[in-house]
């Protein structure tokens, strides 16, 4: 007898996350500054959905990007690139953020973000083939959370990065400061490659963009969005506030992106996901439980 008042209570969980968040659901309005030839863009090139590793599917999370003021992401789940392509068919006529399509290419000796791929790259091989894989294909290869683990960046591939993440939510200093040799090497070995700003999301309450990237873009599309990367103009921003790139263009950056809105509603919207989860799962759980 008692499955049926905790399926109950699932569904209640279920109802009440769905109103919290219709009623938390207040996306802000995006202008993006321009300083000269380029639109300031602020992006996110490492962010993980559902079906796969991520808790939110890709309408969602693009509704959570704008909020929190992003105007392109790319989904990048491990290893696999089908959520990716569903989420940028799906965005293509709507208005909102851009979405591009990646992978994050997950192997022992590395991880890599492919952006602007059309199909799933193959994890497993060197570094220097997976990079060259993705170019092949149109896009561009981030480093993705580089530290002294990830042995198979070797001189040869990271001649061959089109960008770094310089910023990604870290545990402490020593972390970030691994993230940061990591660019400053790269920097030598290529001085034109870009500095990424990623949140790695996966799920709440940790936010889309809270590690990002600035990018000076020709044109509000992925076209553009690549081309700033491939060639550097880029700033990365971590989560204490600290900028990384070439300094002219943080210079550019600190002038013309204002401080970022206080989101009133992100704490009542990110209980919504939690409340609608925990019912999906109690109806899952207690399914059987009814005599």
């Amino acid at each position: 007898m008692i499955g049926q008042p905790l399926r109950a209570f699932s569904a209640l969980c279920v109802v009440a996350g769905v109103l919290l968040g219709t009623r938390a659901n207040v996306t802000p309005a995006r202008v993006p500054p321009r300083v000269g030839d380029y639109w300031i863009l602020a992006g996110d090139f490492h962010v993980h959905a559902f079906p796969g590793d991520g808790s939110l599917a890709p309408w969602t999370l693009r509704d959570e990007a704008a909020r929190e003021g992003l105007d392109v992401f790319a989904v990048t789940n491990h290893n696999q690139a089908f959520t990716a392509r569903l989420a940028q068919r799906q965005a293509t006529d709507t208005n909102g953020p851009l979405v591009l399509a990646g992978e994050e290419v997950t192997n022992r000796d590395y991880h890599l973000i492919a952006v602007g791929i059309t199909q799933k790259v193959n994890a497993a091989q060197p570094a220097t083939r997976a990079i060259a894989d993705i170019h092949a294909q149109g896009g561009i290869a981030i480093a993705a959370h580089p530290g002294p683990v990830f042995v198979g960046y070797t001189d040869d591939a990271i001649r061959e990065l089109d960008g770094t993440e310089a910023a990604h939510p870290a545990d402490d200093k020593r972390e970030r400061d691994e993230f940061v040799a990591f660019y400053e090497r790269a920097r030598r070995l290529n001085p034109r490659v870009a500095a990424i700003g990623s949140s790695d999301f996966h799920a709440m309450p940790a936010p889309v963009g809270t590690c990002r990237t600035f990018l000076f873009v020709r044109e509000r599309t992925e076209a553009g969005v690549l081309d700033a990367i491939r060639n550097g103009r880029t700033v990365a921003l971590d989560e204490t506030g600290q900028l990384y790139g070439d300094p002219e263009l943080v210079a550019l950056v600190k002038r013309s992106i204002p401080r970022q809105p206080v989101d009133e509603h992100a704490g009542w919207r990110r209980l919504s996901v939690a409340l609608a989860w925990i019912g999906v799962l109690g109806l899952l759980l207690f399914r059987g439980a009814v005599r």
